[in-house]
């Protein structure tokens, strides 16, 4: 048996930094973090100047009604028993069409039910997974066990929706959001930390690209302030419309939005098929009213 000389691993350094970097870093955070809340703030400012035109315009590019049957939601097993309460999308960082319940006070919550028109939609845009390979399935990728899930197929109505497979029903929209203003100093403050000058939205494919971004839920999460989707989201709801209807950023397949608390008496969805005893099979205007004091 041959004694081994005894060895050391090299050292790499990866990274060296001071208390100094470490100030400059904080004080470089809080410049970005005040600068996307005051553009965000600016931008709310313009929207509030026209918002009786913004709700008009919304509402002229409703589709109504939107009847759909079989398509596909996904919830935890542990939530099974109130499959259609969109008590999730109220969680941190909410859904692309929604806000959560993280800052009331300056930024209103309001929820939203998501389904989908296949399972591999729902699980996968649920798991926020991308499937380039094809190797994996939606199952799969969304990190999720089968025994830990429930898929229900659902049916329904709603009065009138927002179809984002039609953008130009969104032109009146886009010719007033293309005219807010910026002020100079937003511009200025931009340079000055060394962020791209912030733009508003000219033209249709630029509305789309904002609505479907990929990776929306970055932007909320790094900033603290609403995604453009989300906010987009939030008009549409304030105008009384019961939803959106917009392709998955995964399979390509139709997605919904919906907006509960916007149902009128003929707006409904409801679980298909045979449900355990006890759970609320069907959600419209009259069961939203007690499923809302649960939220």
């Amino acid at each position: 048996m041959t004694k081994r000389k005894n060895s050391k691993s090299p050292l790499f350094l990866l990274d060296s930094f001071s208390a100094e970097d470490l100030d400059r870093w904080e004080a470089q955070k809080e410049k970005i973090l005040r600068y996307h809340w005051d553009l965000y703030s600016a931008l709310a400012y313009e929207r509030h100047k026209i918002a009786d035109q913004l709700r008009v315009a919304l509402l002229e590019a409703t589709r109504s009604p939107y009847e759909f049957n079989g398509w596909q939601r996904q919830v935890r097993y542990k939530y099974c028993l109130t499959p259609l309460s969109p008590k999730g999308s109220l969680i941190e960082p909410g859904g692309r069409f929604n806000i959560p319940d993280v800052n009331p006070d300056q930024i209103p919550p309001f929820p939203a039910l998501y389904i989908a028109e296949n399972k591999e939609t729902t699980l996968q845009e649920s798991g926020q997974h991308n499937n380039p390979s094809q190797v994996l399935s939606g199952l799969d990728l969304a990190l999720i066990k089968k025994e830990s899930i429930a898929i229900i197929a659902v049916k329904g109505k709603l009065e009138s929706i927002i179809d984002l497979h039609h953008p130009q029903s969104l032109r009146i929209f886009l010719d007033l959001i293309k005219r807010f203003n910026i002020p100079n100093h937003l511009y200025e403050t931009a340079k000055k930390i060394g962020l791209k000058p912030a733009l508003t939205v000219g033209s249709i494919n630029a509305l789309m690209n904002s609505l479907l971004e990929p990776e929306w839920r970055s932007w909320c999460m790094q900033f603290d302030i609403p995604a453009n989707c989300q906010i987009f989201g939030q008009m549409v709801a304030n105008a009384g419309i019961t939803g959106i209807l917009y392709p998955s950023k995964f399979t390509k397949k139709k997605c919904l939005a919906i907006y509960p608390q916007n149902f009128d008496s003929e707006s409904f969805i409801a679980v298909e098929g045979d449900t355990p005893e006890g759970i609320m099979s069907r959600l419209d205007a009259h069961t939203w009213l007690s499923l809302k004091a649960t939220l």
